[in-house]
This record gives structure tokens, sequence and C-alpha cells, in this order.
């Protein structure tokens, strides 16, 4: 109860950095990027934490937290680092769906590799040594949006929450997209708005996908 007025400071919080974020990179102003660009991920793992005080909540604000190092990491040029850093929150987001579904869902899995290996092949010709580490995180993630799309129908997870994490997921997939093709294929102009728009509902679904799931199974425990 202490934290009933968090959501609201941080929310602000974090749609205020995103903003200000889009305006240093509208006026090309690097720094502001860099000050700004954590900020949003970390607000909704505070929130997280406070709401959700449960293995999802926890693995999910972990995620978060882990995605705001990369955040830096990406923004000051450190390409592998960065990579490593979402690995491991993707990861993070792969246990946490696990928490509420276990089921091997592996239907729902096929269109996610078809994703990756589809992607992997497109970039193969310029990953050049890159190419086990993009490998590597191209599985990650399609394992992560098929573990989303596993809750979708769930006894253990309430039909929004499980909406808003795999919206979240497919979300987060297109901008981990964009930001491959931009990099190891062709580069793409003003790329950077969409792949920050997606990358951020993407973190915005995830995070409400726990805190509807927690918020609904405290009240059935209530």
């Amino acid at each position: 109860m202490r934290h009933r007025g968090t959501g609201p400071v941080l929310a602000g919080v974090g749609i205020g950095t995103a903003l200000l974020y889009f305006v240093g990179l509208a006026t090309e102003a690097p720094a502001l990027c860099l000050a700004t660009k954590p900020f949003p991920a970390l607000a909704l793992a505070a929130w997280v934490s406070f709401r959700c005080p449960r293995a999802l909540g926890r693995l999910t604000a972990a995620g978060l937290v882990l995605s705001a190092a990369g955040d830096v990491l990406l923004e000051i040029g450190l390409f592998l680092p960065g990579l490593l850093a979402f690995l491991a929150a993707h990861l993070g987001y792969v246990a946490a769906f696990l928490t509420a579904d276990r089921r091997p869902a592996l239907g729902r899995a096929l269109p996610f590799a078809a994703w990756g290996a589809g992607a992997f092949a497109l970039l193969y010709p310029g990953l050049g040594p890159m190419a086990v580490p993009v490998a590597v995180y191209v599985a990650v993630i399609c394992a992560m949006m098929w573990r989303a799309a596993a809750r979708v129908g769930s006894p253990g997870t309430p039909a929004l929450a499980a909406a808003l994490g795999l919206a979240g997921a497919l979300a987060f997939g297109a901008s981990d997209t964009l930001i491959a093709f931009n990099r190891f294929a062709t580069p793409i102009p003003g790329v950077r708005w969409p792949i920050m728009i997606l990358y951020w509902l993407g973190q915005a679904g995830i995070a409400a996908s726990a805190l509807v799931a927690c918020g609904m199974l405290r009240e059935k425990v209530m």
C-alpha cells in the first residue's frame, strides 16, 4: 500500500525522459540522449518491483534493469557488450514468462523460428565475426517471443496480461530486427526513431503484463 502513489510518478519519469531522448535525437545532442536513454526502462523496473513482489515481477524487473544497462552500452558505441546485456535481459523475460506457463506450445514456436531463421539468413553476408553472437541473440529473442505467445490462453495468466506481454515481445523483436538490418545490411535513414518507439512500447508491454498479472492475482488471493 505504501507504494500506491509511485505509479504515476514513475510513469512521469519514464515518459518525460523518453521525450527528452527524442529531443536529443532531433537536435543531434548525444549527451542528452545518453543521459536520458536508460531511465524509461529503470522507471518501469522500479514500478514492477514495487507492485509485483513475485518471481514474475522480480525477473521482469531484472530484465528491465539489464536493458537499461544495454541502453547505455549501445549509446556509447559498445555494441557487443550491449548485445550481451540485452541477451541477458531476454533470458530474464523468458524466465518470467515461464513462471506463468511451462507448456511446450511447440506450434507457437514455429512463426518465431521462421522469423529468426529468415532474418539471420538475410543478415549473414554482412555479419562477419559477429555471426555467432548475433545467431545466439536471434535464438534467444525468438525464444522470448515464443514464451510470450505460449502464455496466451493459459489458465495461469490473465488474458489481458498475456496479450500485453505478447504485444510487448513482438514490438521488442521488431525493434531489434530494425537494429540488425540497419547495422549489418543496409543503413536505414531515420531508423533510430522507429527503433526506440518500438523498443519502449515493447518494454512497456512486458512491464504492464507483469503489473496486470500480479494485480489480478493479488485480487484473487484477497
